[in-house]
């Protein structure tokens, strides 16, 4: 399941429910935020002209109990790749401007010591979010 979301400037609280396995979700844009969600986690994605500002990596509770990292595929062809841990949420701090393209955030659950394997399908939000 997908869920997009649009907020321009205004105070917001962002919501995704993902079914009754999964909880609920819950955070505040004051800026351009798209969010993109699947049954795993949700993508928010806070930029304005081009110029993407951060993603914010949300866990629900699918992945919740999980030890494990979220990476974010930008397009450019950099990555960036979080800590592994159980933390509900990780930031990422992106601040660079793309013409366009996809953010793309994907979360590799720790099966075992050194193996990883990708929960979900990506959730990609779009350039420009305006």
């Amino acid at each position: 399941m997908s869920i997009s979301v649009k907020a321009r400037r205004v105070a917001v609280v962002l919501a995704c429910t993902l079914g009754a396995s999964t909880g609920l979700f819950a955070g505040t844009a004051s800026a351009d935020v798209e969010v993109v969600c699947n049954a795993y986690y949700c993508n928010s994605t806070k930029g304005k002209n081009g110029t993407i500002e951060r993603v914010d990596a949300l866990r629900g509770d699918l992945i919740m109990d999980t030890t494990g990292f979220f990476e974010v595929f930008l397009p450019d062809g950099s990555k960036r790749t979080g800590p592994t841990n159980r933390e509900r949420n990780h930031l990422f701090y992106i601040n660079k401007t793309f013409k366009s393209g996809l953010i793309c955030l994907r979360y590799f659950e720790r099966i075992k010591p050194g193996v990883f394997q990708e929960q979900g399908k990506a959730a990609c939000t779009s350039i420009p979010i305006d």
